[in-house]
């Protein structure tokens, strides 16, 4: 299960689990959550996403498996989980993730604005530290994964002397620049064949060093084909240093081998780049280096893109261009960066797993770690496969496809309908048909794509009205006679067909509206033919009147009746008729089943599709002097005018006198009803003049108890409230009350149920001061009734439990101007610790006897009985991290004698007695780390 890290790559880990691992943490682990691989021993629940910015690996989870190893007969113990580096958020070997699909174009854009352009939008990766590179950067991307495109643009930028590169930090963030700010390219390590050790400034690390070279891609001329087709292909062409070709033919001329590379997302600008770019990669023998280093932990020492030194003079791996000095010799290594490690996974590592929803599970106890082994390093180049430019083929590219559809042909008229839409509004829907054409040279298109249909309003077309649609709008909002409504204006709507298919059905019209309407072909080289000419129709017209609608409610009076209706529909329910409804007419007749008329119209009232969505019934009034029964029917209309049939009647008689016929009113004893009106008060309104009573008037609302004096007054110019009593916010279970006794100190209740017990918060004087308390409810504990208090004066601060008496109960701490203590009975010089005004602290109590519980504890005490000991050996537990320095004193119930510490490791300490101890001796010890 080693972890093969690879530079700028998607790389590969596998941890494997104990068959015992806990159901709960197995379900803990989840796809695409994050493993973090961390040195040494540390607990994640406290560190948290600290542990993704200091672990020596972060992986995404990809693979997790649950199933039995065919090789034992032990059932479940094939346990493991595996994936990918943090790169797989750029995008995974396949180019899935976040695909750029919208064309992202940069103009001479700086490094850091073309990576931070080409970052996901999803933000699985976000903007690290960008690096400044000389230089900008040109081009378009498009359907590519982003890892690919900050690669291009990394590789575009790159140069001899100051190559670019990129990684994704543990924390998911990003870092691009020069690889001077990203990696360590003054190498501090150096592997070699024998020799190996430490020196003041260099690591030498053994190894052995494999070495195997070839010219199978050595090139010394690259032609690049780049953006375009035909004839307009542009090109780049880059040729190697004649200094860097050594090599001659049969005849002795200078070999020339040129290569071929095609990148047809590249633009003319960036297409000499790319073919320098390309040539540099095969302007030498291809090394394959491969180092195994013996020392299997070289976290710290070195990490994918970092540079080492490579030494090795038995295979070649000497350069006099370099020299350091180790240990006093003086060595000619090669320069190389590491490209891919390869490590195992050991015990010592901690192993932890992040949810997406940043919740932390250890596995490290459940890891079946692997045995210390080798740490296979690659250095100076990538497999032979990732150093090929282009994964294109190369070849002539096509010939531009130059054929030109014709034009299709409409086929009229067109047939439409007019329906109903979600919403209740009336719409108009059509049937559009074409005949297929040829190309414009004759031939039979047999690369026809799709048929592009745009439409749009006709403002030239004249829209007549009738009597009834111009009787819903006023004079002044009118056009011109010949054209009564303004001509809607609109843009071009287009409907994309397949080819094959010559209908579409446009919908959504407005009806009654005039459209104009064209169509054209397209191939599947983008050839799109001319639009054809304009033909109009007329979306059909609403002819679709409103349901019928329920039956009214009506109130009567000696010369009027009131209507209201909820706007449903007669088949049930409230404000469910169609939206497109402009008003009701209300019709009023002496029986019930007349047919509504002109002259049994009585009024129009405006219903709208506003009032139905925000259910506001329709109220109105209309006069009808009669004392006898009538009966009342209403119809819908809507916009177009249509109506819908007469609702079923519903009756008045004379019962109520409309208010708008009375025009004075004086009353001097209202015995019962409800008012419902606004009323503009000049004067006051009160109960009585004297005694206890409420007024209300301009200054606001006063209430006044049996003496006149004023208990509540709420002012109305500030909007302040004065009330004098209790103010509660309930009679019962949950509520506050203030001032809930008026010989009780300022207080505030709280009760939390429905019960008598409450908390509060009260204040109390003791002069010119203010203290302050905060008290929860009362709790028994054997015969005391007890409660905590926060209690805050002009001199301390106090948290404690106290009984009802005001003594303390149990622990507390104080604090004041000149110490602090916490103790833990109610006493005042028993406090277990305290500081004085001088920074001394004083502690009372004992020390309780207890066992490490942890390897990495930095003091513990204890005591052990050593009666009929002489020599007595006390053992931790655990291995401690690092040796203990234990103090021991002896007690021994018979005569005294002397010990001292004779042995002390990790694991424990041995005491020697001056001679055997009676029974009941014990020692006690101190240990600390050191």
């Amino acid at each position: 299960m080693p972890v093969t890290d690879v530079l700028t790559a998607l790389g590969r880990w596998q941890i494997e689990l104990l068959p015992t691992t806990p159901r709960e943490v197995l379900d803990a682990v989840a796809q695409l959550g994050h493993v973090a691989i961390v040195a040494g021993r540390v607990d994640p629940r406290t560190h948290g996403d600290n542990l993704l910015a200091a672990a020596r690996y972060v992986g995404v989870v990809r693979t997790k498996v649950l199933a039995d190893d065919g090789r034992t007969r032990t059932p479940g113990d094939k346990v493991q989980i595996g994936g990918a580096s943090m790169a797989f958020w750029l995008g995974d070997e396949d180019d899935k993730g976040a695909v750029i699909e919208n064309a992202t174009t940069f103009a001479s854009a700086s490094f850091a604005t073309a990576v931070r352009g080409l970052l996901p939008a999803s933000g699985a990766v976000t903007e690290g530290t960008l690096y400044s590179v000389t230089g900008t950067y040109s081009g378009t991307h498009q359907w590519q994964s982003p890892r690919k495109a900050i690669q291009y643009v990394c590789d575009t930028m790159s140069s001899t002397s100051v190559p670019v590169s990129w990684r994704v930090n543990g924390n998911g963030t990003l870092d691009a620049g020069p690889e001077s700010n990203l990696f360590v390219t003054t190498p501090s390590c150096a592997i070699v064949s024998r020799g190996a050790g430490q020196d003041m400034s260099l690591l030498a690390l053994p190894g052995q060093l494999n070495l195997a070279t070839d010219v199978e891609d050595f090139t010394t001329r690259v032609v690049l084909l780049a953006q375009g087709e035909g004839a307009s292909t542009a090109t780049g062409s880059a040729n190697i240093s004649p200094g860097l070709n050594p090599y001659k033919d049969i005849h002795g001329n200078t070999v020339a081998l040129t290569r071929m590379v095609s990148e047809s997302g590249t633009s003319q600008v960036n297409a000499t780049i790319r073919a320098q770019l390309a040539l540099s990669q095969f302007v030498a023998a291809h090394n394959a280096l491969t180092l195994t280093t013996a020392d299997y932990d070289v976290d710290g020492s070195f990490a994918p893109g970092d540079y080492v030194w490579a030494y090795d003079p038995d295979k070649g791996l000497v350069d006099t261009a370099n020299e350091i000095v180790f240990r006093g010799l003086r060595l000619n290594p090669i320069k190389l960066q590491v490209t891919e490690t390869t490590w195992p996974v050991t015990d010592g590592h901690t192993v932890a797993y992040r949810s997406a929803a940043g919740v932390w599970t250890d596995l490290t106890d459940y890891v079946q770690f692997e045995q210390q082994g080798t740490t296979q390093v690659v250095v100076g180049d990538f497999e032979r496969q990732l150093a090929n430019s282009s994964a294109e083929p190369v070849g002539s590219r096509p010939t531009a496809d130059t054929s030109i559809p014709g034009v299709p042909t409409f086929i009229t008229p067109f047939s439409g309908a007019a329906y109903l839409d979600n919403r209740g509004f009336t719409r108009s829907k059509v049937i559009v048909s074409w005949n297929a054409p040829n190309n414009t040279d004759g031939s039979t298109i047999l690369d026809g794509d799709h048929y592009e249909v745009r439409y749009a309003v006709d403002t030239d077309l004249i829209y007549p009205a009738t009597w009834a649609q111009l009787s819903q709008v006023r004079w002044e909002d009118l056009q011109e006679w010949r054209q009564p409504f303004a001509a809607p204006t609109g843009h071009w709507d287009i409907a994309y067909v397949a080819w094959g298919t010559t209908t579409v059905q446009l919908q959504d019209l407005a009806p009654g509206v005039g459209y104009d309407v064209q169509i054209r072909a397209v191939d599947k080289a983008g050839n799109a033919g001319a639009w054809s000419g304009t033909t109009t129709f007329i979306a059909t017209a609403d002819n679709i009147p409103p349901s019928t609608p329920a039956a009214p409610s009506v109130a009567g009076s000696r010369i009027a009746l009131q209507i209201t209706h909820t706007l449903g529909k007669a088949t049930g329910g409230t404000y469910n008729l169609e939206s497109d409804l402009h008003h009701l007419e209300i019709h009023v007749e002496y029986e019930p089943t007349f047919t509504p008329s002109p002259t049994t119209l009585k009024g129009k009232v405006s219903a709208t599709a506003g009032m139905i969505q925000a259910q506001i019934p329709v109220v109105t009034t209309v006069q009808v002097e009669e004392t006898s029964t009538r009966y009342v029917r209403v119809v819908a209309v809507d916009i177009a005018g249509n109506k819908s049939a007469p609702s079923v009647a519903a009756s008045a008689t004379a019962l109520l006198i409309d208010d708008a016929h009375i025009s004075d009113l004086t009353v001097t004893k209202v015995t019962a009803g409800t008012i419902s009106a606004d009323w503009i008060v000049g004067a006051r309104i009160k109960t009585a003049d004297t005694g206890t009573r409420v007024e209300l008037n301009s200054s606001g609302l006063q209430a006044y108890n049996a003496n006149g004096d004023q208990t509540v007054n709420v002012a109305a110019a500030d909007g302040s409230v004065s009330i004098i009593g209790q103010l509660k916010s309930g009679t019962s279970g949950h509520r506050i009350e203030i001032n809930p006794t008026a010989t009780l100190l300022p207080e505030i209740r709280m009760y939390a149920n429905s019960g008598s017990n409450y908390g509060y918060l009260n204040a109390v004087s003791f002069g010119s001061d203010a203290s302050v308390g905060l008290n929860s409810g009362t709790f028994t504990v054997g015969a005391d009734t007890l409660f905590e208090r926060l209690y805050m004066t002009e001199n301390s601060i106090q948290l404690a439990v106290v009984k009802t008496d005001q003594s303390r109960f149990g622990g507390y701490v104080a604090l004041n101007r000149s110490n602090a203590s916490i103790g833990n009975t109610d006493g005042t010089t028993d406090a277990f610790v305290a500081v004085g005004s001088d920074n001394r602290i004083t502690m009372g109590g004992k020390w309780g006897n207890y066992v490490a519980a942890s390897s990495t504890d930095a003091i513990f005490t204890g005591y052990q009985d050593v009666g009929g000991f002489a020599i007595f050996s006390y053992l931790y537990g655990p291995t401690m991290a690092s040796t203990m320095a234990p103090l021991v004193t002896l007690t021994d119930t018979g005569s005294v004698k002397s010990s001292q510490v004779t042995a002390s490791n990790s694991t424990g300490f041995t005491v020697s007695l001056s001679a055997t101890s009676s029974a009941g001796s014990f020692i006690a010890f101190w240990v600390f780390r050191v």
